[in-house]
This record gives C-alpha cells, structure tokens and sequence, in this order.
C-alpha cells in the first residue's frame, strides 16, 4: 500500500516539474514531511521527498545540458560552454565557492568519515542511508534552490510553500491538543512525528517567519523610511501626510491574512508541542530582529523615542510570557528547573556529560554516522557513573554535540563556518534595502534554528536538514 502511495505521489511530482519546473522548485517545501512516507527498491530504503528531489535535480541537469549544447556549435566548444562558460556549471560554485561550497564539502568529508567508522563496528547500512538522505539529499535541494530561483519574489514564495506545511502539521497539532488523541507517551502535541520536539523543531521557524512577515508588511503601511532629507523636505512631507491615509483594505491582503492565520495557528501548536526550547528559541530571535529594525534598519527613525521602541521588546516578552503562562500546573513545568530527578533539563544534562566524554575519546572523527544510539545505551551508565534516567537516546539534544559526534571535528569546523557565512551575508554593502530585510528575515528564521539547537539538534533529520540548506541557500 505504501508502495502505491509514493508511486502517484511521485508521478504527479514528475508531471509537475514537466508542467512548470520553476513553480514545483518552489513548491517543494510543502512536501517536506513525506519523508515519513518511506519504502524499498531491492534493498535500497527510499522516502519520497528523498526521491522528489532527485528527481528535481535530474530534470534541472537534463534542462541545464540541453540549454547549453543546443545550437551547431562543435562538441569541444559545447563541453567548454558547459563547464566553464557563463552561467555554466560552476558558476555557482565559482561565485559561492569559499562561503558556501567549501564548508559543505568540508561536513560531506566528516560525514563520509563518519561512514567509514560505522563501517568498522558494523553499522554501515543504517550509515549509508544517513549519508544518503541526511547529507547528501539536502545539500543538492539547497544547489537547486541556488541555481533555479532568481530573485527575491520567488525565494518568498518558497518560504509561504514551507508556510503551508507548517500550518498543515500545525492543524494536526493542534488536533491532538483539542481531542487529547496524542500519539505520544508524554501527551504532546506531535503532529505525525514520534516526538512533539520533531513538530517544534519543524514549525518554530516558521512561526519565527509567519512574525517578520506581518511585522514587515505593517512597516512598510506605516512606517516611513529613514533617508538624509532636508529640512524643507521633511516639514512638505510631514504635511503631506496628514491628508493622506492608508486604508485597511490596502493592508488587509489575502497574503497578510494568510499571514496573520500561520501566526495564531502555529503559535498556538508550538505551544501545545510543550517545546520549550522551541519558544525561547523564537522570542530570542524575534528580540535580536527588533534591535536591528529599531535601531539600524531604514525604518528606525519610525519607532519614535525610546520608551516607544521598549515597548516593542515588552510585546515580544508578554508573547514568551503568554507561552510560558499556559504551562503553567503541567508536570513538565513543574519539572522544567528539576535537575535532582528526572525531568528534560537534567536528561539533557546527562546525555551531553555523556556525549562529551565520548568525544573525549575520539575528537577528530567523532561516534560514527547514526551510532550515537548504540553507543549511549552500551555506555553511558559506564561513563555517567549512575543509570542515566533515560535508558536509550536517539541524538544528545544539541547541535554541535550532534554535528560532532556525527561528522567529527570536521563536522563542528563547517558548522561554524556555515554559520559565520550566512550572518557575513548582511554586510554586503551592495544589498538594496529590499534585499536586506529579506536577509534580516532569513537570519531570523536561522536564529531560532540555532537558539533551539542549544537544547536539541536540527539538522540531522531528513526534513530538518531540508530546512537548513534552505535557509542557507536563500539568503548566499
């Protein structure tokens, strides 16, 4: 049955990218969560947004190849026009190589190191699919996203796609919260997933950029824009203002109610998700990109004096505030600062004691690729010195922890590198005041990526890894 879901899932993708190879590019990231569809060619196991984007890329190299070696040209001429001329192969790479490409290349090598260790203690199957579906695939998902959007309208657009599947998990959420039907032990919301920090991990973003997006558009209705002016001109323009007036409907969008819906509904699944990390995460970020608009972006001078401009962190505090609030009396509140029992802050203090004096012992290449499961329920009492709380953990809650452990030191040195390469990106001084705050946008989504990675990992997950090259290829 499963196999003859993913087939007409996989057909209509193909007839699709035939259809408007563009729009199905941008589309994808409706369909992230069908990695949970999964099945097997031979003994290959396969999910079919793992398939969706090879098959992506395939139709992009089929057009690229065609577009370039069309025409009578002789077949030297036509391969040098492929490779190395303009708008060729390694274009992108050329124009992205140390900032971008580089530093993939650097976590693909941790990751195949992370293989070959896997292979030494007999796990190189479940490592190989790994490698294939964690790495590899979200890596050439974030080359499509490079090559085949051009500009800031359509790189939107992808973002309100992965707006929908947040909202559609969300719903799902939000469900389970209302009817109590939770497919999880501790009876969070979870949307599909085994785990309600799967969902949080997936959404909080979204919510983060559900956030901006109001925020933007409501400056962009209300706010003037700071520019050098003199005297004269800022007193006609005052004046002028005063008989002009922006109706709500002008504001009032389909988009913008879109907008507004994604907000209050996946807010409200976030908080039923319990993840706590997930909403720091988001009222961090939402606290960061305030500074910047209030203080350095061209609308600054719009948010009037300075009691005006705290109560715009005031708002995003009561947001945190509101979350926190309606936990209160749950068990998992109560438990939240316990660290002489069990509870997820002293789990999570456990499994990064343990994690960290496994890394110890082999620094530069790390557990092996997926092994971190074996190795915690083989050693960690050994090493913990008592039963940990928790018998068995799937990754030890924390980003670096997970990338080294994964990929080794090689991993953890392009994490960073990724991570200063993408906030280098607003210095570009050649950034219109457009595109800079859709990078502001995009290093807020980030934000709350990297917050919530302090107290859990999003990125070695297939759908996970999908949203990290996207981001990070948006905003290169």
């Amino acid at each position: 049955m499963v196999e003859i879901v993913a087939l007409i899932l996989l057909s209509f993708w193909t007839v699709f990218l035939i259809y408007d190879f563009k729009k199905a590019v941008i589309f994808l990231p409706v369909f992230f969560p069908l990695y949970l569809v999964k099945f097997q060619v031979g003994f290959v196991p396969f999910n079919v947004i793992e398939v969706m984007v090879y098959l992506t890329g395939l139709f992009l190299f089929g057009k690229f190849v065609k577009k370039r070696i069309s025409g009578k040209v002789n077949w030297i001429e036509k391969l040098k026009k492929l490779v190395w001329g303009d708008g060729a192969i390694f274009k992108d790479v050329k124009a992205r190589f140390f900032k971008l490409f580089l530093p993939a290349i650097v976590l693909a090598l941790g990751s195949v190191a992370g293989l070959y260790l896997s292979h030494l203690f007999g796990s190189t199957i479940p490592a190989l699919g790994i490698l294939k579906g964690w790495v590899l695939m979200p890596m050439l998902y974030g080359w499509i996203v490079i090559r085949v959007l051009d500009d800031i309208e359509e790189k939107k657009a992808t973002l309100y796609a992965y707006l929908v599947a947040s909202l559609l998990l969300s719903l799902w959420g939000i469900y389970q919260a209302v009817t109590g039907d939770f497919i999880t032990i501790d009876e969070r919301a979870s949307g599909p997933f085994e785990s309600a920090n799967y969902l949080a991990l997936f959404i909080a973003p979204a919510f983060a950029l559900s956030c901006v997006l109001i925020w933007q558009r409501l400056e962009e209705n209300f706010l003037e824009k700071y520019e050098e002016k003199s005297v004269i001109k800022r007193f006609f323009d005052k004046a002028k203002s005063l008989f002009v007036k922006i109706e709500i409907k002008d504001v009032l969008s389909p988009v913008f109610v879109f907008e507004l819906v994604c907000f209050v509904l996946i807010g409200m699944a976030l908080v039923a998700s319990r993840s706590y990390g997930g909403i720091l995460g988001v009222v961090g970020a939402l606290v960061i990109y305030a500074a910047y608009v209030i203080f350095l972006s061209v609308y600054r001078n719009g948010y009037g004096g300075l009691l005006k401009k705290i109560s715009i962190f005031v708002v995003i505090a009561l947001i945190g505030v509101t979350a926190f609030w309606s936990q209160i009396g749950t068990s998992k509140m109560n438990d939240f600062l316990a660290f002489d029992r069990q509870s997820s802050s002293s789990v999570r203090v456990q499994t990064w004691t343990i994690t960290l004096k496994l890394i110890e012992e082999n620094p530069f290449l790390g557990l092996g690729l997926g092994r971190f499961q074996t190795v915690y329920e083989e050693r960690g009492a050994e090493l913990l010195g008592v039963e940990p709380y928790e018998e068995t953990m799937l990754h030890p809650h924390n980003l670096v922890l997970s990338t080294w452990a994964n990929a080794g030191m090689a991993g953890v040195i392009a994490l960073a590198w990724l991570i200063v390469a993408v906030f280098w990106s607003l210095k570009n001084k050649k950034l219109s005041i457009e595109e800079r705050r859709f990078v502001a946008l995009i290093l807020t989504m980030f934000l709350v990526v990297l917050l919530h990675g302090v107290v859990d990992q999003p990125l070695w997950k297939n759908d996970l890894a999908l949203i990290w090259w996207m981001i990070i290829c948006l905003v290169m």
